[in-house]
């Protein structure tokens, strides 16, 4: 994985790339940042299907055709570097190749003169499945990321904790100009998605990682508590879920919008609640139709 990344210039980029027929199983995000000293972007992957996809190589070598295709840059006539990460979580390990090049008949018979007419590249895999074991590497916001929706998911209060513990360890390390906004965003998924969260045990276990941070991030922790979760109410999640949308999409979340979100059902706020970091803008209005 790439070290050279400027985390003071990542950035989210609206949209999304994948296919309109395939968007039931995969969800993306784009983030622009600046790698080796020059602009260059990271693509994030959400696989939310069943079983191994062995194309999954190739679908996501489309949709970094197409990012090129809008950020080229026709002045200089270069194209930006484009890291790709896919991140799966089914109940079976992901056991497909990373390489494009291993998705050609016959790949191990051909010569090798011969392999060099073949587009390649590897994506980077982080397997939430059960009994995986995935070690969380690459940019640490990633990890955050990563970490904060691997704990999401954790019903014994123990591992949660353990979990959370990670996350703190990872976000900890990032400059502090991103510290607060990604804690924020963090403890809001962690707050909309879980109903057992105890601010006291969260705040000792900061205490014990992030020293001089930990009263400064818990106030916001327990400040998103009562604006957001309170007692749980219908009406209140639905207030909670603008805020978190806003925060996510910004002028893009329109007045009609948030109308509509008001005006869901329980069920539709749940899933929204469910695939928040994953949901795009246009995913949300069509749900919201």
């Amino acid at each position: 994985m790439v070290k050279t990344i400027d985390l003071n210039t990542l950035e989210k980029e609206n949209g999304s790339y994948v296919d309109e027929n395939l968007q039931e199983s995969f969800k993306d995000m784009l983030y622009k940042t600046t790698i080796n000293g020059v602009e260059g972007y990271i693509y994030i992957l959400f696989e939310h299907k069943s079983y191994n996809d062995s194309l999954v190589s190739f679908q996501i070598l489309k949709y970094i055709i197409k990012i090129w295709e809008e950020k080229i840059d026709k002045k200089q006539q270069k194209l930006p570097l484009i890291i790709p990460i896919l991140i799966y979580n089914a109940e079976k390990e992901w056991k497909v190749e990373t390489n494009l090049i291993n998705l050609i008949e016959n790949i191990d018979q051909l010569p090798k003169e011969m392999k060099r007419y073949i587009p390649n590249y590897e994506y980077e895999v982080y397997d939430f499945s059960p009994k995986a074991k995935t070690t969380i590497m690459g940019l640490t916001i990633t990890k955050v990321v990563l970490e904060t929706i691997k704990v999401a998911k954790i019903p014994s209060k123990k591992e949660f904790l353990e979990g959370l513990k990670k996350m703190f360890e990872y976000i900890v390390q990032l400059p502090e100009v991103k510290f607060n906004e990604l804690f924020e965003i963090c403890m809001m998924y962690l707050l909309n998605t879980k109903d057992d969260i105890d601010i006291g045990e969260i705040r000792q276990t900061a205490k014990e990682i992030l020293s001089g941070r930990s009263e400064v991030i818990m106030s916001i922790a327990e400040k998103l508590r009562q604006e957001g979760k309170l007692e749980g109410k219908l009406e209140e999640r639905k207030e909670f879920t603008i805020k978190l949308l806003s925060k996510k999409f910004g002028v893009n979340l329109t007045e009609e919008l948030k109308e509509k979100i008001r005006n869901a059902d329980e069920k539709t706020i749940n899933y929204i609640g469910d695939n928040l970091l994953e949901i795009t803008i246009e995913e949300l209005k069509e749900i919201l139709k």
